[in-house]
């Protein structure tokens, strides 16, 4: 190294070899013991890359600041009256997370519980068991809006109420026929005109998607018994429905073109397949349920053949 004399290096004698061997594996061990499955690195690494994944959309949606697009003055498409939401986004948040949670917290106890190991608790497996299914939702929905945001403020599409919003005077604007208007002065609100260049695509519709169609995909893993041939179909419908609906509501509320909604329903669906895929383990096969020791000695005792007939015997 630069500026220090390297020491003499000594010959090492085989028992301090063996020594050293057996501290370097101990060493290795319990650097693999602090990222089991369980354990707090793992954990803290988990919550890292949640951070980083939302950190797009904890960044743009404070700063509001889109992109300036221009309009056509012949476009017919963004001259609709302003409406308020069918479902606003308290409404949409207040009620989605919610029943996600709770849906993942009443299946995750059951599936613990059914497959429970009757020698240990359930207490710490559930825990991590819960901790594994709602930090793969979480993971999801934050980078799904992370995506949207993006969508959002690079492209900055003009809603279908932009020009009510906006409320340029005409007057200053020289539109000739088919021309398009770059800048453009709005007298309307600020932040409702900012909030007027973020159509494309329908955050409302890529979040309930992926909400609804996670849990489709979640109960489709947990409810596996055959008294739910159609039972499970049924729940998946009205979820998926629900989804749609809330994005339909979109268009008709003049909020988002039709192209935002269907664009929003995709990227939700693909981030929902791709977070239950790629990051949850609902589809694993499942570890076959251990019974007690007083069960599997009975069991043992009913199966297993005599060693010898014991009328028969010559001892």
């Amino acid at each position: 190294m630069c500026g220090r004399e390297r020491a003499p290096q000594t010959p090492v004698e085989p028992g301090k070899s063996k020594g050293l061997f057996i501290f370097i594996l101990t060493k290795i061990t319990d650097a693999r013991i602090m990222f089991e499955p369980s354990g707090v690195p793992l954990i803290l690494l988990d919550v890292t890359c949640l951070i980083l994944v939302g950190l797009p959309f904890f960044i743009l949606t404070p700063q509001h600041n889109p992109f300036k697009r221009g309009f056509f003055c012949n476009d017919e498409s963004i001259r609709y009256p302003l409406k308020d939401d069918t479902i606003s986004y308290q409404l949409l948040g207040g009620v989605m997370i919610p029943f996600c949670l709770i849906v993942l917290l009443c299946g995750e106890f059951l599936s613990v519980y059914l497959s429970r190991i009757k020698t240990q608790p359930l207490g710490k497996k559930y825990l991590w068991c819960l901790y594994k299914a709602v930090g793969s939702y979480v993971f999801g929905a934050a980078a799904s809006q992370s995506l949207t945001d993006i969508a959002k403020y690079s492209i900055g599409r003009l809603r279908p109420h932009f020009l009510a919003v906006c409320k340029p005077v005409w007057e200053r604007i020289n539109c000739k026929t088919g021309g398009y208007i770059e800048n453009v002065t709005c007298t309307g609100d600020r932040f409702d005109v900012e909030e007027a260049r973020l159509s494309f695509f329908s955050g409302h519709s890529s979040f309930s998607m992926y909400c609804m169609l996670f849990l489709a995909l979640y109960i489709q893993a947990r409810m596996k018994s055959k008294w739910a041939r159609l039972l499970r179909p049924t729940f998946q419908f009205f979820l998926i429905a629900t989804a749609v609906y809330v994005g339909l509501t979109r268009v008709s509320d003049y909020k988002h073109h039709w192209s935002d909604v269907l664009t929003g329903l995709l990227q939700g669906g693909l981030m929902a397949f791709f977070t239950v895929s790629c990051v949850s383990n609902f589809f694993a096969q499942p570890l076959e349920p251990v019974v007690s020791q007083a069960e599997e000695a009975s069991h043992s005792l009913q199966e297993s053949p005599p060693a010898g007939n014991h009328y028969g015997s010559t001892d």
